[in-house]
């Protein structure tokens, strides 16, 4: 007697409308402390005195622009993700694999934005300083990276939470061989 196949599709949709939700969230929040905490140490005492309303006004901002631009890319780990939990073997690490994931997806948004920033300031025609230029390139890239790797950690840890795996779906279930020997 074989089981039926699991279903594939619902915990698909489940994974990425989970990782959509909580993962621009996550993001949001984490990447104003993440970013401050990357400054460089000449900066790092300006940030004190106002650090406590800046931080508030920076959270707020965050979560609406990390909605606005990060839903894209949650979506797209969820569903990475829940390809990678259907086709990896069972002792495979899943909230690990998000965590890569997902910060390969918000590395993949910091090149869009990048490449979005050069074609504005090619087209406005600012110029900054290359050490500050270099410096927060730097300094967002990994605050990006990170967040979305933070994300896509917390996100599989959420779903595995909540049971909700596509693991076993894409393998077909074998029919039951009848005992050799007739015991």
């Amino acid at each position: 007697m074989s089981q039926p196949p699991r279903p594939f599709f619902l915990p698909l949709i489940g994974l990425v409308l989970l990782f959509a939700a909580l993962g621009p969230a996550i993001g949001g929040a984490l990447f104003v402390p993440i970013a401050v905490a990357l400054e460089t140490p000449t900066a790092a005492h300006a940030v004190g005195p106002i650090g406590g309303i800046a931080a508030l006004i920076g959270h707020a901002f965050a979560f609406v622009v990390a909605y606005v631009v990060g839903l894209g890319p949650a979506a797209a780990t969820g569903f990475v993700y829940a390809l990678w939990d259907a086709a990896a073997p069972a002792g495979a690490p899943r909230s690990l694999a998000a965590a890569v994931i997902g910060g390969a997806m918000a590395y993949g948004l910091y090149l869009w934005l990048a490449s979005l920033g050069a074609s504005f300031e090619a087209t406005i025609g600012v110029e900054m300083k290359p050490p500050v230029g270099e410096w927060l390139d730097a300094t967002l890239r990994h605050a990006f990276v990170a967040c979305g790797a933070v994300s896509g950690l917390v996100c599989a840890m959420a779903a595995s939470l909540l049971g909700l795996t596509t693991r076993g779906a894409l393998v077909p279930a074998r029919p039951a061989v009848p005992p050799a020997g007739g015991a």
